[in-house]
């Protein structure tokens, strides 16, 4: 009886620990109740008017880019970018502005090669002429399952999604200006993914020598760390710990007795949660992917939606994951680890050295970021 007993306990501990263990992966590297809740939620956009203000908008030529261009109502000035020309987006939203016998809005359409830094430099003395820039929305994106690398010498997945979208909130930042009609400091906002998670851990050691950004993109048949399907969610890792460290740097900037030229603003991620559009269509070759983008999957109507809240929010929400309807997510758990904070300070560190070599014209905003 005794025997039978301590099996009987021993089958418990075992069962217990098992659906632990089956918690704690998920939780990790696929939390599904994120993905559940965004298929089924029906955003709106909060904000009800936009009159009098400036709203930047990269990935404009997107699915969720193009979407929220038309959200923001009575805006003054919308600047569209893109690799892509805008002009038909433009020509839409004017034609809709009159159909609704509404104002229209100061489209400006530019372009830019988010594979090269010489582009996004040159788009970064273009934003500089902006008077004032109330809501800047970053999604510009790619996602490859064949790799490539691009003119700088990257993957291109890390040179679009991170380091290119990271020069351009650095010369994004500076400008950022609330008018006249914003009694709200300006807020700068990049697209995070759901694709973080499965990626995390693939985010190997940064006891290695040598740079950890080659490290983690390098390329590697035989490893499955090194698989081309995790560079998407690498480069959004890499871009989420570069949103946190900005904002934690503006913030202690702010606080060293003024001693900053930056302007007081509010930086966010935006979730859009998954939607079967352009750039994730690949997915579609895909079992894996293609699996957890059909279980997550809507209309990216709402994913645009989601992120134009997100760029709207109020001061509190600096330094936040944001998701439909203004809600907040927590940073991943992988994030807030020691081992997670060692990881940021070198993408942020290795990033800074990788820009201020290729582009000198950032290094006066790292100086003011500096100022703490």
């Amino acid at each position: 009886m005794a025997s039978t007993t301590w099996y009987a306990v021993l089958v418990a501990v075992v069962a217990v620990a098992f659906v632990a263990g089956i918690r704690y992966a998920l939780a990790e590297v696929f939390p599904y109740w994120i993905l559940k809740g965004q298929k089924h939620s029906r955003p709106h956009v909060v904000t009800e008017s936009y009159a009098g203000k400036t709203v930047l908008i990269t990935g404009a030529h997107g699915a969720f880019g193009s979407r929220a261009a038309k959200m923001f109502k009575n805006v003054d000035t919308l600047v569209l970018i893109d690799l892509l020309d805008c002009t038909a987006l433009k020509e839409e939203i004017e034609a809709e502005c009159d159909a609704a016998s509404e104002k229209r809005p100061n489209v400006l359409v530019w372009t830019v090669n988010m594979m090269s830094y010489a582009s996004c430099a040159e788009l970064g003395r273009k934003i500089k002429t902006l008077k004032s820039l109330d809501h800047a929305l970053l999604t510009a994106g790619i996602l490859s399952f064949s790799r490539r690398e691009s003119p700088e010498g990257w993957e291109t997945s890390m040179q679009v999604n991170y380091l290119s979208t990271a020069l351009l909130a650095l010369f994004i930042l500076p400008v950022l200006k609330s008018s006249a009609s914003n009694p709200s400091p300006p807020v700068l906002t990049m697209t995070t993914s759901f694709g973080i998670y499965p990626a995390s851990p693939t985010m190997s050691n940064t006891s290695r020598p040598g740079s950890y950004l080659k490290h983690i993109t390098r390329k590697d048949r035989f490893s499955i760390a090194q698989m081309q399907e995790h560079m998407y969610g690498k480069s959004k890792i890499c871009l989420l710990y570069f949103a946190r460290e900005l904002a934690a740097r503006v913030t202690a900037a702010q606080q060293a007795n003024g001693k900053t030229d930056l302007p007081v603003v509010t930086i966010t991620s935006g979730d859009p949660g998954p939607a079967w559009t352009g750039l994730t269509q690949p997915n579609q070759e895909k079992l894996v992917p293609r699996l957890i983008q059909n279980y997550g999957s809507r209309d990216p109507q709402y994913g645009a939606t989601s992120l134009v809240n997100s760029v709207s929010v109020a001061a509190e929400h600096h330094g936040s994951i944001l998701t439909d309807n203004m809600k907040s997510l927590p940073h991943p758990s992988f994030m807030e680890r020691a081992s997670g904070r060692r990881y940021q300070q070198r993408v942020w560190d290795e990033t800074r050295q990788e820009l201020e070599a290729n582009v000198p014209d950032i290094k006066a905003v790292y100086a003011a970021l500096d100022a703490c």
